[in-house]
């Protein structure tokens, strides 16, 4: 039943992202809201929208939903909503969650704070650990990952990674194909976000706190660089076709 569900949702979003007086974003964080599935396989990929029932990747449903519509939208717009960081998609607080539905919406937040924000973390005491080799003389390696994961979560990134795998039954790679059998994006997402939950049970409220605040403003750093790298290449592109059409008027 849930996979025609997902069809039929499919099928709506097809019939209305093209109309003229509608929002596309909003049409699709509609078709989000009813989405029944919590995982699926597509073309031998497996698609995990809701990590451990509880942290839910709108984008890659997104990303899989708008796959469904063609061409209707341009690919540059598509990826520059879906590869923004920003908490609520573009959208008012009150907005977003009205559109996906107050139980997604608050997996979403799961999702933020759980993935993404503990990716941003785990960058900034990386850099931490890069600053404080160079400004102590120390020569640099490439141990500055593994010092950030001992730092936050008390162990090397493999035995981490064996313990969750075990924990939530990742099954062991094939000879030779470990990389692609067990590092998928799903399974680094889950590895992440088990990585969050273990860090909370460790860490005192004031550390976490502190170590929130500095993954949001790692985030928060990383996107405002982006935004500074697409308006420089919007720039050379204008600045080329300004040029392009000079030479072209001249040599009429």
């Amino acid at each position: 039943m849930s996979a025609q569900e997902a069809l039929a949702a499919i099928s709506r979003l097809k019939s209305s992202i093209g109309s003229a007086e509608s929002d596309w974003k909003f049409t699709v964080l509609e078709a989000i809201a009813d989405w029944p599935l919590a995982n699926e396989d597509v073309g031998g990929e497996t698609f995990e929208y809701l990590i451990g029932g509880e942290a839910f990747n709108w984008r890659l449903l997104a990303q899989r939903l708008l796959g469904e519509c063609g061409s209707v939208i341009p690919d540059e717009t598509l990826w520059e909503w879906l590869s923004d960081s920003v908490l609520f998609a573009g959208f008012e607080e009150p907005d977003f969650m009205r559109a996906v539905g107050v139980d997604k919406f608050r997996a979403h937040l799961s999702y933020f704070y759980g993935v993404t924000v503990e990716q941003s973390l785990l960058v900034a005491v990386e850099e931490e650990v890069t600053h404080q080799r160079v400004g102590s003389g120390r020569q640099l390696s490439d141990g500055s990952l593994e010092r950030a994961y001992a730092l936050l979560y008390g162990d090397e990134r493999e035995h981490l990674w064996e313990v969750f795998r075990l924990e939530a039954g990742v099954h062991a790679a094939r000879e030779g194909w470990r990389h692609r059998d067990e590092h998928s994006l799903g399974s680094e997402d889950s590895f992440t976000y088990w990585l969050f939950k273990l860090r909370m049970e460790r860490s005192d409220p004031a550390k976490i706190a502190s170590d929130t605040r500095k993954g949001l403003a790692k985030l928060e750093r990383m996107r405002q660089n982006d935004i500074r790298r697409r308006t420089m290449l919007q720039s050379d592109e204008m600045l080329n076709e300004t040029r392009q059409r000079r030479r072209v008027t001249r040599g009429r």
